[in-house]
């Protein structure tokens, strides 16, 4: 397998700015995801990875050689894109096997590899057909078995799962990563889905305007955001943030005021407090008192909205939950999951 470095990577087209200066250990065996919104820098990081693009500055390394000058083709990496890219003329097993045909792997070893490979994305029934007698989620795990087949040392996935519906979705995500462990590959995965992030990586690169915001964990992007960007991106809903002062400890902000949050005075602050730690109180005894905006049932929970402002604030109320909209309605915050950023540099406090 392979462990990968980037020192110092940037991208750009004339003034436009693509990557910037991107520093960033991936390591042999690691899921790696990259997320973003579109625009981001994400996939062109990907890309250098795999040769597609040259970079305009800094050093690619996969297993300690620098690859700035290999092509492609001989990085020994394979991509899984979006749009599955098969052979409409061709069987899924000759899809499956062309990798080898184009690498000149013997022949008498492409159908033990290519049976293999079906075996593994559960398509061994499959082979013989047409990509056009697929559903989506068997022709993206005939693109998954064509980059598998020939075991190489990084997968580059380029949002794999975007063209499936949600039930698929899911179902993929659990075999993708079910499959990554059993092949211990390094894999470079690229998304805008927050969801499929958290489920599927080690570690989460969280991209913004070229540039890295936060690197860590699931657990340490979501419990721990460095700064305002990251906050609001991960979460489903996302964090809420909320501006206003801190005097004496209180941060005081529009409809709300909450005491014991810090032991400073500051003008110019963001608190931060996501939905699940927020619950509704006895109308007129909360943190946040506001008219209850919107409701949500999902099913599991029901959605609360009030405004703070101009901010509307989201909290994960009981399933049970009903009330009027435009009614009173207090919400109390967590004070141990409250976060405080500065509100002109966006970092946290």
């Amino acid at each position: 397998m392979a462990s990968i470095s980037l020192r110092k990577i940037s991208k750009a087209w004339g003034a436009i700015v693509g990557v910037d200066a991107i520093d960033l250990e991936i390591k042999d065996k690691e899921f790696m995801v990259f997320l973003g919104p579109s625009g981001c820098g994400k996939t062109t990081t990907m890309r250098m990875i795999a040769g597609l693009e040259d970079p305009t500055g800094g050093e690619i390394l996969i297993d300690g050689h620098t690859v700035n000058d290999v092509d492609a083709r001989d990085r020994d990496v394979a991509m899984v894109f979006q749009s599955y890219a098969l052979y409409p003329n061709m069987s899924i097993y000759e899809n499956i096997r062309f990798p080898l045909r184009m690498r000149d792997v013997p022949k008498e070893k492409h159908d033990k590899l290519v049976r293999e490979a079906a075996a593994i994305v559960e398509l061994g029934d499959l082979l013989d057909r047409k990509p056009r007698a697929l559903s989506g989620g068997q022709r993206q795990r005939a693109a998954l078995a064509r980059a598998v087949v020939r075991h190489p040392r990084v997968f580059l996935m380029d949002e794999p799962l975007s063209n499936l519906d949600a039930k698929l979705r899911l179902t993929m995500r659990a075999q993708l990563k079910h499959i990554q462990r059993r092949l211990e590959t390094t894999t470079v995965y690229v998304t805008h889905d927050q969801i499929e992030a958290m489920t599927l990586a080690d570690r989460i690169a969280i991209m913004n305007k070229g540039k890295i915001q936060q690197l860590g964990t699931p657990d340490e992007v979501y419990n721990n955001p460095a700064n305002v960007f990251v906050a609001g991106f991960i979460g489903s809903p996302p964090m809420n943030l909320i501006r206003g002062d801190l005097d004496n400890g209180t941060f005081i902000g529009a409809n709300t005021r909450v005491e014991g949050v810090s032991k400073a005075s500051r003008k110019g602050v963001i608190l931060g407090i996501r939905p699940e730690d927020i619950t509704v109180a006895e109308t007129g005894k909360g943190d946040l008192n506001s008219k209850l905006y919107s409701l949500e049932p999902t099913g599991d929970q029901t959605l609360v909205a009030a405004f703070a402002g101009e901010q509307m604030v989201v909290a994960k109320g009981h399933r049970s939950f009903r009330q009027a909209l435009d009614t009173d309605i207090s919400l109390i915050f967590d004070r141990q999951r409250c976060y405080l950023f500065d509100a002109a540099s966006g970092e946290r406090l």
